[in-house]
């Protein structure tokens, strides 16, 4: 009985509160988030596999966290925070099986391609393109992904 009591109480509120991860919450680019402190690893290591987080193109130790005005700078900055991950786990990015990338405007997506072949090898990891409205620090590009060791041996072009 109480069941039927508390959801309809309770469903109503669920409208009124955020529904978003913090990769997708609005924030300004003068927020003082310590990202060090946030509860999340940036990858992690399962032996053959890793799993990387988020990662974006802003410097999280300058003072205003705020990607670069130049979308390709923002692109090679959040390939290489990936890259940093993966190199840490005794990886590198040829070891990339899956990639998702998240941008808040799809008219960036030259910009990106640009940097991201001139990253990889082929054969390239499988990859999806997302477009999201808002990213945190204002960020236009989220990378995450899963790694697998010595996966460019066993990836077909």
């Amino acid at each position: 009985m109480k069941q039927f009591v508390i959801v309809p109480v309770l469903y109503p509120l669920a409208f009124l509160l955020p529904a978003v991860s913090h990769a997708q919450q609005p924030t300004s680019s003068t927020s003082s988030v310590n990202v060090a402190s946030l509860p999340f690893s940036a990858g992690i290591d399962l032996n053959d596999a890793v799993y990387v987080s988020g990662h974006l193109g802003v410097d999280v130790t300058a003072a205003v966290k705020a990607p670069p005005a130049d979308p390709e700078e923002e692109a090679r900055m959040v390939l290489r925070s990936v890259e940093k991950t993966l190199q840490e786990a005794n990886m590198s990015m040829d070891d990339l099986v899956n990639v998702e990338i998240y941008c808040t405007d799809l008219k960036l997506y030259p910009a990106l391609n640009k940097v991201y072949a001139s990253t990889f090898h082929k054969p390239y990891p499988a990859r999806s393109f997302i477009g999201v409205d808002k990213l945190l620090f204002g960020a236009h590009f989220e990378v995450t992904g899963i790694a697998v060791r010595n996966a460019a041996k066993r990836k077909i072009p």
